[in-house]
């Protein structure tokens, strides 16, 4: 399926395994996707946050704040629950993760099944679009139709609806084609 990735595309996913790995996740889910999205400057899916008033400072910031709040699926009503009961989320965490080893073979890092769904919503949204390619905007496109809460409060947060933003994409991949 990458082949029909643009290049900025095939950067954002190979750019999100690696934001996976330095934050020692196990999976590679639609945050690591979207920060990565955030990092391509030029693409058309930043262009067009910026356009709606979320530049990606701003989105990384919201992301950022958001990040602790769902460990690994797990959020902060969570970790309470489990605290109520004697257990404590983030030194079990810490115990499953443990400090990187680098005699350690690195292991091939996967995509999350929310990961994976995002890339094939990106496909789906190409083709409603009627794109024979993959592109930075349907990624975004697709990491809102997932509905990751990280993904989904950071723009939330920023003003910017499902709605708008499937315009402005549609509307910016018009201009740019």
């Amino acid at each position: 399926m990458l082949e029909r990735f643009t290049k900025p595309a095939r950067s954002v996913v190979e750019a999100a395994v690696k934001e996976a790995r330095a934050a020692r996740a196990v999976r590679v889910r639609p945050e690591h996707l979207f920060v990565a999205l955030l990092g391509e400057h030029y693409s058309l899916a930043v262009r067009v946050l910026a356009d709606l008033g979320a530049p990606p400072d701003r989105v990384l910031a919201e992301v950022e704040s958001r990040r602790d709040r769902y460990v690994d699926g797990l959020g902060d009503e969570d970790a309470a629950a489990l605290a109520t009961i004697g257990i404590d989320l983030e030194e079990v965490l810490r115990r499953v993760d443990p400090e990187p080893d680098e005699d350690r073979p690195r292991v091939r890092i996967r995509f999350s099944r929310e990961g994976k769904k995002v890339l094939e919503l990106a496909l789906r949204e190409a083709v409603a679009l009627r794109h024979d390619y993959i592109g930075t905007e349907h990624i975004l496109l697709g990491l809102v139709r997932e509905g990751d809460p990280v993904v989904s409060d950071a723009l939330t947060a920023l003003g910017v609806t499902q709605k708008e933003l499937r315009a402005a994409v549609a509307e910016a991949a018009r201009k740019a084609g």
